[in-house]
């Protein structure tokens, strides 16, 4: 007896299910589309700088199983932009798409509605293979962790060609990769990278492959001497002790190339000459690339200027 109440309930069921969904699907509603769009006859020699839209997207107003029919059992034929027809002096077609929706007018019932299209114009820039060469420029932020050193960067390719109009190529001096957000980096790192659009320009090719080189940071220490530094003939320097160390942080593959003769530490005479203490603080003249967290130690030395009798002097010199 329960079986039997069970599928009858589940009969009224069903059919109180399907006859409300017949009835939303006669009721109003709206949806949005996609008509796709083409841009066809484009001649030979002729370069597109800026594509138009993809799909013109219209909001249709009908009948539920309308609407239905539109999303899954029909297929709009694409908006056709004929080439010849817009093209002009100026290289820049500006078409409202009011003009353009007649087009596929003819494939919408006789109740639907057009409720709204957008954009609102179609456009598209072109010209006639006027070009120039521009540099691939990085934007944002590619920095390693504290543990690591970025010791290189490849672009490939590192130029690329740009096509525009003339007016607007005298303003475009690079190709802006589009900002990186690489933080914290442990590894090389490399991947292919857009570039900022440019409105009315194209960039052959439309990408660059960015390479960001991460090596290990390691610690090395040097002996550098303290020279003297725009000393007169008679006059010579005596530092205690006559050679510190530079203490500095590098990369693995840098390791054996940075040497003591890399750094430079040397003291003015009119400074020393100046100052009424016995001792100077030490500073470096020069570092090389690629080397970071310098430390010097110690950090100043005694010292006592000596003069050379002239004969010694002049054998010296």
């Amino acid at each position: 007896m329960w079986d039997k109440q069970a599928l009858i309930f589940l009969f009224f069921l069903c059919l109180s299910t399907v006859f409300w969904f017949f009835q939303a699907l006669n009721e109003s509603y709206e949806r949005e589309f996609a008509i796709p769009v083409e841009l066809r006859g484009v001649p030979k020699g002729v370069v597109v700088t800026t594509d138009l839209p993809e799909a013109v997207h219209v909001t249709l107003a009908d009948r539920g199983i309308v609407l239905l029919d539109y999303a899954y059992g029909k297929d709009f034929t694409p908006i056709v932009i004929d080439f010849a027809t817009y093209a002009n002096a100026t290289g820049h077609v500006v078409i409202p798409v009011s003009d353009v929706l007649k087009q596929i007018s003819s494939q919408f019932s006789q109740g639907t509605r057009l409720v709204a299209a957008r954009p609102d114009n179609l456009e598209f820039y072109y010209n006639y293979g006027l070009c120039r060469k521009v540099p691939v420029r990085l934007q944002g932020v590619y920095r390693p962790d504290e543990t690591h050193s970025l010791t290189e960067i490849h672009l490939k390719p590192d130029s690329v060609l740009v096509y525009a109009s003339r007016t607007l190529l005298d303003t475009i001096t690079a190709a802006y990769v589009h900002p990186l957000n690489l933080t914290a980096m442990t590894d090389t790192v490399v991947q292919k990278a857009p570039f900022d659009p440019v409105r009315g320009a194209k960039f052959v090719p439309a990408e660059t492959e960015v390479m960001l080189c991460v090596d290990r940071l390691v610690e090395k220490t040097v002996q550098v001497p303290v020279r003297q530094a725009n000393f007169p003939a008679t006059k010579q320097l005596r530092t205690f002790p006559t050679q510190v160390s530079v203490t500095f942080q590098v990369s693995m593959g840098m390791y054996r190339s940075i040497t003591a003769a890399n750094f430079t530490i040397s003291l003015e005479y009119e400074e020393l000459v100046a100052s009424k203490s016995t001792s100077c603080r030490l500073a470096l003249k020069s570092i090389p690339p690629g080397v970071s967290h310098v430390r010097i130690q110690p950090e100043s030395v005694e010292y006592i200027i000596e003069e050379i009798p002239e004969g010694e002097a002049s054998e010296t010199n």
